[in-house]
């Protein structure tokens, strides 16, 4: 229970530093959304597909972060 309380804080953290960087223009809307579906699938995912997917709908800028 805990561990799932974490992780839902660190994806709403996560999603709110995604929606700062997208008014900062270095995201667009339509990148963010596809982060917004990636964390929904975020549980079908190991890791790899994970970061994967990241940087594919974020233009690498997942890097940042890793």
């Amino acid at each position: 229970m805990v561990l799932d309380k974490e992780l839902d804080k660190t994806k709403l953290l996560f999603l709110d530093a995604c929606r700062n960087l997208m008014e900062l223009g270095e995201l667009s809307q339509e990148e963010y959304m596809g982060i917004c579906d990636l964390l929904d699938r975020l549980d079908g995912l190991s890791r790899e597909q994970f970061e994967q997917e990241l940087r594919r709908v974020s233009r690498g800028l997942s890097d940042l972060i890793s």
